[in-house]
């Protein structure tokens, strides 16, 4: 390059590093267009031909030239840059769910009587999570412990009519989270806590399932109706919303999940996990408009439950957004409450799927063989 000024040479440079990001960028980025659905792709095909022509055209007008080959070479850019954009949140979802993981807290508190271990717990989650609650829960037991879960009772008629218009969207909010999970590539709680039915068969003193009944929720939202105005302020607005409720994201998401294919699976399965990693840093997932029933309520219930128990070893399993209250409860009652210990849980990431090989040749297996 001789002859070429070192602030020439640098632009160059900087403009062959540029292309080589984007031509590797918009490689990554296409695939996700043609995954997708097809009309994706002629969308942002079309959307790209519109704006390149436009920026050409302004470039034009503010230049006054017309160079051989530079509108070509802005469709492509424009074209490429779209791509990119449109693959960009995707791969943030994947980046947020495995370097920036929700963790879940398991804090061991204290009052000097008694000790209580509170696993904070999500709903949908990684399969490894949900073991090692299974395997810590097996062994607080060995050890005396009592086992609180969380989980709200059925009340047939009032109370589960309430409960389902109100936090199920009007449906069965257990067949909800299995289609999230499902949808999420994950695993639904209950499906590892059936584990421990046995168990609570043998010893139903030891478990102990420390939530309220559908009907107690709804005494309980009656009564902040009657006697808190911000409260009937915040539910007579709800209640302006359209009946039913138009779908979120995450419904849309199951709808399609029902009527895609393997990679369009696979793709939503990101975007799922991706959503509930950001909701449950963001501490969004739950309805804040019926927190004093769901989340204070509950809290003071458990907390009255937990101080009556005469137990002193008691080990609850409950969702992480209870942490909080619980604590600032039992302090209230008796300041002498300290926390031990906290540790943090990993419970979402993306499913492992390892395969090998074995340098063994496989025979056939002979049919009546088997189980002998």
């Amino acid at each position: 390059m001789t002859g070429v000024s070192p602030a020439e040479r640098r632009r160059i440079s900087l403009a062959a590093i540029g292309e080589f990001l984007l031509v590797v960028l918009f490689v990554v980025s296409l695939p996700v267009l043609f995954i997708w659905t097809l009309w994706l792709f002629w969308a942002v095909l079309a959307a790209a031909l519109v704006v390149g022509l436009l920026v050409r055209g302004l470039a034009l007008l503010l230049m006054g030239t017309e160079r051989r080959g530079h509108t070509l070479a802005t469709l492509i850019v424009t074209f490429s840059l779209l791509t990119i954009a449109v693959a960009f949140p995707i791969y943030y979802l994947i980046y947020k769910v495995e370097a920036d993981p929700p963790l879940l807290p398991n804090v061991v508190l204290t009052n000097g009587e008694k000790t209580v271990v509170f696993q904070g717990m999500v709903h949908v989650g990684m399969e490894s999570f949900f073991k090692s609650v299974v395997y810590d829960l097996e062994s607080a037991m060995q050890s005396g412990y009592r086992l609180y879960y969380e989980g709200i009772r059925s009340s047939p008629g009032e109370g589960d009519d309430w409960y389902n218009d109100n936090q199920a969207s009007g449906g069965d909010l257990s067949e909800h989270f299995k289609a999230l999970a499902d949808a999420c590539g994950v695993t639904f709680q209950l499906d590892y806590f059936s584990l421990m039915e046995e168990s609570a068969r043998r010893n139903p003193g030891r478990h102990v399932v420390a939530d309220v009944t559908t009907l107690e929720m709804k005494q309980e939202y009656q009564r902040l109706i009657m006697n808190d105005p911000e409260f009937d302020e915040r539910m007579r607005r709800r209640g302006k919303l359209p009946t039913p409720r138009p779908p979120n994201l995450v419904d849309r998401l199951l709808d399609w999940h029902g009527q895609a294919n393997d990679s369009q699976r696979e793709l939503i399965g990101v975007l799922c996990r991706g959503f509930i990693s950001i909701a449950l840093d963001e501490d969004n997932i739950r309805d804040r408009d019926l927190d004093k029933v769901v989340l204070d309520f509950r809290n003071r219930k458990l907390v009255e439950r937990l101080l009556a128990d005469p137990a002193n070893k008691i080990y609850i399993t409950y969702g992480a957004a209870h942490l909080p209250g619980v604590v600032a409860l039992l302090r209230e009652q008796d300041p002498d409450w300290q926390i031990l210990s906290v540790k943090w849980v990993r419970g979402l990431a993306t499913p492992e799927n390892w395969e090998g090989s074995l340098d063994i040749p496989l025979l056939p297996v002979q049919a009546d063989s088997v189980g002998n």
